[in-house]
C-alpha cells in the first residue's frame, strides 16, 4: 500500500457555521509524527515545492473550472486564480514542530499549518457498499471535490480503512467498523485558513500534500 497522500483523497471542507467558507484538512502520517522536530522543520524540504505545486494547482483548477462551466456558473470571481501565477511565492517558517506553510499572492498572504488539536478523520460506504474513493466521490468529473459539514462533524477523507490506520488511531470516540460501513480514526492534521474562494484552499492543500509527502519519504528512510 502506498501511504503517501493523494490530493483528491482530501476534499475541501465547507463549513455551514462560517457561511460555507472553505478550509483544507491534510492529515499527518503517524510515521511523520515520530520524526524529530529538527527534521520536520527543515526548510530545504520545500525548496523545490513550486515545481510540483504549480502543475498540481493548474490541473485542479482546470477540473474545478470545467465543472463550474458545465453547471453554467458565473466565473468572474475566479479572475487571476485560473492558473498558478509567476509572481506567487511559497514559503515556510518553523511553528509547533513543523513548518507553517505560506502562499503569498495577489497582495495577500495565506497559510496552512499544523493543528495542535487532534481531529477525527472519517470515511463511509457509498451507495455501492464500498468506502468512498476520489473516483466514486467525483463520479466521472461531474462534481466538485467539496464536503459540506458542520464545524463539529468529522473531517471527511476519501481513504480506505487500511490507509486511514496509517494516519490515526482508533479510540473510544473513533472506530472502524467495515461491516457497518463507517471508518473513523483520531489523528493530527494541517488546517488552512478559511476562505470564500476555493482556489486559495486548493493551492494550500496541494502545498501541504507536497510537504507532508516529502516528510514521509524521510520517515521511510529513517524507519525502514
Amino acid at each position: 500500500m502506498d501511504e503517501k497522500l493523494v490530493r483528491r483523497e482530501l476534499p475541501i471542507q465547507s463549513i455551514f457555521q462560517r457561511e460555507q467558507a472553505v478550509t483544507a484538512t491534510v492529515p499527518v502520517n503517524l510515521a511523520v509524527m515520530a520524526l524529530p522536530e529538527q527534521t520536520r522543520m527543515d526548510s530545504s524540504l520545500i525548496a523545490d515545492a513550486r515545481d510540483a505545486v504549480k502543475p498540481w494547482y493548474d490541473e485542479d483548477m482546470a477540473y474545478y473550472l470545467n465543472v463550474l462551466m458545465q453547471d453554467g456558473r458565473e466565473l468572474s470571481w475566479l479572475k487571476d486564480y485560473e492558473r498558478f501565477r509567476d509572481e506567487w511565492q511559497l514559503g515556510g517558517e518553523p511553528s509547533d514542530g513543523f513548518l507553517s506553510l505560506s502562499w503569498k499572492g495577489n497582495g495577500e498572504v495565506h497559510s496552512i499549518r499544523f493543528n495542535r488539536v487532534p481531529v477525527v478523520l472519517c470515511n463511509q460506504h457509498d451507495e455501492s457498499g464500498k468506502f468512498y474513493t476520489p473516483e466514486s466521490f467525483l463520479k466521472g468529473g461531474r462534481l466538485i471535490e467539496i464536503i459540506y459539514r458542520n464545524s463539529t462533524d468529522s473531517e471527511f477523507v476519501l481513504m480506505d480503512p487500511e490507509k486511514m490506520r496509517k494516519y490515526g488511531h482508533e479510540t473510544d470516540i473513533a472506530r472502524i467498523d467495515e461491516d457497518v460501513g463507517i471508518a473513523e480514526v483520531l489523528g493530527n492534521a494541517f488546517s488552512s485558513d478559511y476562505h470564500m474562494n476555493m482556489a486559495k484552499t486548493l493551492l494550500l492543500r496541494d502545498f501541504a500534500v507536497f510537504y507532508l509527502n516529502r516528510l514521509l519519504d524521510k520517515a521511510n528512510v529513517t524507519y525502514h
